[in-house]
């Protein structure tokens, strides 16, 4: 049986930037946290974009939640030289719900996802708080693509991202991040203060609840990235 290849553990959201511990290079990205509450539920849908078609190294386009110090849980769209590993054609992107942490990572099944695709990826919170579910799914059929659950701490900070490893080249299309919401155990008025971009990436129509605890962006869009060959 052929073992999926292992993501590099590159995640780690502090305050307004995202960390990573391995790269070569960072695309577009946004952050929000740490907040002073914890993240109780967040979910958004991603538009990726067309895989390269032609690829050295690896390129990965994620959502993810930390607390700085602990597991990592995150999504992730990856594009490798060989994508046969989850059934994926050229143009297409392997998807997985995977967390990290001081035992290493941990994966769900993966999916296979189109450039056009929307791809829904929600992160909930147990009602005891001990565990955490993924669940990856096409936003417009609902058909399932990916998941995982396991136990991790309170997360305070959600961000994407936008990363090319190992000499990574050709060009990465733009992405489109819509209906992001994030929804707080209680309020935070400030959260939105916390907020950063790099690499290009806008975004519209942040709002929060009147009681200060959801959060939402309508629309997240992250440049295309031009690598050289």
């Amino acid at each position: 049986m052929f073992t999926p290849p292992l993501l590099p553990f590159f995640l780690t959201i502090t305050g307004t930037s995202a960390h990573l511990a391995k790269r070569d290079s960072w695309g577009g990205a946004l952050s929000l946290g740490p907040t002073t509450s914890h993240i109780i539920h967040a979910v958004t849908t991603l538009i990726p974009g067309a895989a390269p078609p032609t690829q050295n190294g690896e390129l990965f386009l994620w959502p993810g939640m930390s607390n700085g110090t602990g597991d990592l849980i995150q999504s992730t769209l990856e594009s490798w030289p060989d994508n046969s590993w989850c059934g994926a054609a050229v143009g297409e992107w392997c998807v997985r719900a995977s967390l990290f942490g001081s035992f290493g990572q941990l994966d769900g099944i993966a999916g296979v996802v189109k450039g056009t695709d929307e791809v829904k990826i929600e992160f909930s919170r147990s009602a005891d708080g001990l565990s955490w579910t993924q669940n990856v799914t096409n936003a417009v059929t609902g058909a399932y693509l990916s998941s995982f659950v396991h136990d991790s701490g309170p997360m305070t900070g959600w961000g994407t991202g936008t990363e090319c490893d190992n000499s990574c080249n050709g060009t990465i299309a733009a992405q489109t991040y819509k209906n992001t919401t994030i929804t707080l155990a209680s309020s935070d008025t400030a959260f939105g203060d916390t907020l950063g971009v790099s690499g290009g990436t806008t975004y519209t129509g942040l709002e929060v609840s009147a009681d200060g605890t959801v959060w939402s962006i309508e629309s997240i869009n992250v440049p295309a990235m031009d690598q050289a060959m």
